[in-house]
């Protein structure tokens, strides 16, 4: 049963973030992010009896991070969208690639009263991926081409976007996504130790994600209802 494979999932550290995890709104800044979470969500879908106070929603924003804002922003607007989501944590999900005043961005979605958590990357979201199979270096992390041929030789196959047995090949049975999580927590730490923050710090954080930490909160909320 596939729910019986979430076991392994449960990351190490994640007694140190002890937030519970309820109803979630992700806006994706692409197809490939709502595929990835859908995957969580479609379990969860499918045992609901076990995961009732659970809800992961996708949204593709379609567009850069600021573009990933202004459709959050937009959507919220909407009175019925609003009241619908309401009770809900609300996540961006983007890449810091663009546009060039990413700081700027990440400032106003920090300051935007709808409380947005960050589950940002840096380059892209790829990099968040190829941390399933390796620690991705600055040497190449700056290069698209070299994470996607990265990418692609740890799968055995071309990677293209927005694939969804790529996504559950790259999830495999959990071991890959604790490899994951762990790899950016290895990336937490080095910056820390440099006192550089994503906020005002970004260009110089190259590889990263935050994407980790709604992860574990995710994992863990399923672990604790087995």
């Amino acid at each position: 049963m596939v729910i019986a494979r979430l076991n392994p999932f449960l990351p190490r550290q994640v007694e140190t973030r002890p937030s519970h995890l309820g109803k979630v709104l992700l806006f994706c800044e692409g197809q490939t992010e709502v595929i990835y979470f859908e995957y969580f969500a479609e379990i969860i879908q499918k045992n609901r009896n076990k995961y009732a106070h659970l809800d992961i929603e996708s949204i593709p924003a379609n567009g850069n991070a600021q573009q990933v804002l202004n459709f959050a922003e937009d959507f919220l607007l909407d009175e019925v969208n609003m009241q619908k989501y309401s009770l809900y944590e609300k996540h961006l999900v983007f890449d810091c690639d663009a546009p060039r005043e990413i700081e700027k961005v990440l400032r106003d979605m920090l300051a935007s009263t709808n409380h947005y958590t960050l589950s940002l990357t840096n380059l892209l979201f790829e990099t968040w991926l190829l941390m399933h199979f390796e620690q991705v270096e600055p040497e190449y992390s700056n290069s698209k081409r070299v994470i996607g041929e990265r990418l692609s030789y740890a799968l055995g196959r071309e990677y293209t976007k927005a694939d969804s047995g790529l996504i559950r090949q790259i999830i495999g049975n959990g071991d890959t996504l604790r490899n994951a999580i762990s790899h950016a927590h290895l990336l937490e730490e080095k910056y820390s130790q440099k006192e550089l923050v994503y906020e005002t710090d970004i260009r110089q954080m190259n590889p990263f994600t935050t994407v980790h930490l709604l992860m574990e909160r995710i994992l863990l909320e399923m672990s604790s209802s087995e």
